[in-house]
């Protein structure tokens, strides 16, 4: 028998955090994070509240196809990118982006060819040790993405993993920098605490998450 449990969205809220996000970065386009349903309070529900965002981040494509089928004309970016060839068309039709951030990825991408400009994180792993190209191998993947005819836009990504804590991010933020340098694409690495806490992260996208949600 179900428990009778209820949960109350506030939609007001939710649109209210997006303002604050705003006042916070007033300088960058906004990704929403409405990965997982939305972190269960669901996905098409929470796009509402948000559809004043500059994109949207999700990590199922299927969910991904349901927001771009439903009207919303923004950035998708999938945060954890595709998983098999077959992925690539599905996500050039519907004009999603994807992260990517492994060498299987890449391989992938390479051998699929020029059948359509897809928009394309690279992701680097500074830290967060979840996802994402080694510092000293980011330079080589940017480059080889670049040659692709097949990538359109390039930009460039990672995840803090202490901007809540006293240790701080200047040790990520010097890691993407190194790793980087050069190249000169849109960056979004600022998430919600760092959204709070650094403004120097916010680059020309930030990527509000848990905030959102008055986490």
């Amino acid at each position: 028998m179900p428990r009778p449990i209820t949960a109350t969205i506030d939609l007001d809220a939710l649109r209210h955090n997006l303002a604050v996000v705003r006042r916070h970065a007033p300088r960058s386009r906004v990704l929403a994070v409405i990965k997982a349903d939305a972190y269960g309070h669901g996905l098409l529900r929470a796009a509402r509240a948000l559809k004043d965002a500059d994109g949207f981040g999700l990590v199922e494509l299927e969910a991904a196809v349901r927001l771009r089928e439903a009207g919303y004309s923004q950035r998708i970016v999938l945060l954890e990118g595709f998983f098999e060839p077959g992925d690539l068309p599905v996500m050039i039709e519907h004009g999603l982006a994807a992260v990517v951030h492994s060498p299987e990825q890449l391989g992938m991408l390479e051998d699929f060819g020029a059948a359509g400009a897809l928009d394309v994180l690279l992701k680097v792993n500074t830290g967060m040790n979840r996802l994402g190209f080694a510092p000293q191998d980011a330079a080589d993947a940017f480059a080889r993405l670049s040659r692709l005819a097949g990538v359109g836009p390039l930009s460039l990504m990672t995840h803090f993993a202490s901007a809540d804590e006293a240790r701080g991010i200047a040790w990520q933020v010097d890691s993407f920098e190194g790793a980087v340098r050069g190249s000169v694409r849109a960056r979004c690495i600022a998430n919600s605490a760092a959204i709070l806490r650094y403004p120097e992260t916010h680059f020309e996208w930030v990527r509000p998450g848990i905030m959102l949600y008055g986490c």
